[in-house]
């Protein structure tokens, strides 16, 4: 990845967003997009980009830009700020992680606390933490100064902002999805650079983490006959995970094409033929029936009954903590993939 993609990427891993409260990392993603692409925003705050035909078939290439985060729901009077989730957490992975509240004066530093185990209880030493049992220390005195700071409702983000490890591997928090939205970004940037025959279509939405209504609505608004979506799936290559639940993808593997529910054969074989000629490695995830993809394949389906769908993951470790892990080539190779595909992508070929 060169330095200026890097560096997109590290501005929206950056950027504030948890799910509900987008703005300013949806923002960033259009003024991106708007660099090579017409883009405009609905009425939730999800930018679309779009470059091609305007009266030709669509594709859309949709990764969602939201962060799990947290919410304010009770200053305490001792100053500590009582959350609850914007997204599904594992409370055991936040006791003492650092976090950022986003009031109206601007930013706040602060640290998320429980009971040291010290003074736990019996089998509250092994029974697991919940966040109900978790609190924001922002530095506060007491309860009044606590709320001359911060509001009831007000939003925090958890974790740190991206760091290079070994290799070409990353770390940060976000991960899910500001890769699935920058892949998207970029893969409209290489289908802009040539002359698609369709009308490709990009988009960092809102809400999946929560409602899932982002993607609902940008889906029912672009009216594709494709839409091929980007989230991280979990990488396999960490002791204790099984991998007849995962599937064996690693990091560094390739981004990996996923099979089965509702998802199109079509489009997967497409897919696969496109990354074979581009010399660009892969794996196959396979997706079981009877339940869902917990992506916004599903709520992209319910927008449009006639959908083509199809679901690229991108594999991650650590998902849904304040410190996941990815590989930069994973993510890389599938912005190539998808940008070579739409290029690739012809009205026939859509219907």
């Amino acid at each position: 990845m060169d330095d200026a993609a890097y560096g997109r990427l590290e501005r929206l891993l950056t950027a504030h967003g948890p799910s509900s409260r987008e703005r300013e990392a949806a923002d960033l993603w259009a003024e991106l997009a708007g660099e090579f692409a017409t883009v405009e925003r609905d009425r939730m705050g999800s930018a679309i980009a779009t470059v091609g035909p305007a009266d030709a078939p669509a594709v859309l290439l949709l990764g969602h830009i939201d962060q799990i985060g947290l919410i304010v729901t009770h200053i305490e009077d001792t100053g500590v700020l009582r959350v609850r989730g914007l997204g599904g957490w594992d409370p055991r992975v936040l006791v003492g992680q650092p976090v950022r509240v986003r009031t109206q004066a601007g930013d706040l530093p602060g640290v998320l606390g429980s009971v040291p185990i010290h003074l736990q209880k019996g089998d509250e030493r092994t029974s697991g933490t919940e966040m109900k049992q978790l609190w924001i220390d922002i530095g506060a005195t007491d309860g009044d100064h606590a709320r001359s700071l911060v509001r009831i409702g007000d939003d925090a983000i958890v974790g740190h902002g991206p760091t290079r490890l070994a290799g070409s591997r990353l770390t940060s928090r976000a991960l899910d999805d500001r890769l699935g939205a920058w892949v998207a970004l970029e893969a409209l940037r290489i289908a802009a650079a040539g002359s698609p025959q369709v009308r490709v279509a990009a988009t960092g939405c809102v809400l999946e983490e929560t409602l899932g209504d982002g993607a609902r609505l940008v889906t029912d608004h672009v009216r594709p006959e494709v839409a091929i979506v980007i989230d991280v799936t979990h990488a396999a290559d960490v002791p204790m995970v099984d991998k007849g639940d995962t599937g064996p993808q690693a990091l560094g593997s390739g981004p990996v094409l996923t099979r089965g529910l509702g998802l199109d054969e079509g489009l997967f074989e497409s897919l696969a033929a496109v990354a074979a000629q581009e010399g660009i490695a892969h794996g196959v995830e396979a997706m079981p029936g009877g339940g869902s993809t917990h992506t916004d394949v599903d709520n992209a389906l319910d927008a449009v009954r006639h959908l083509r769908a199809a679901l690229i993951g991108l594999p991650l470790r650590h998902m849904h903590s304040p410190a996941e892990v990815c590989d930069l080539a994973d993510v890389e190779g599938a912005a190539r993939l998808l940008g070579a595909w739409c290029l690739g992508a012809t009205p026939e070929s859509l219907a």
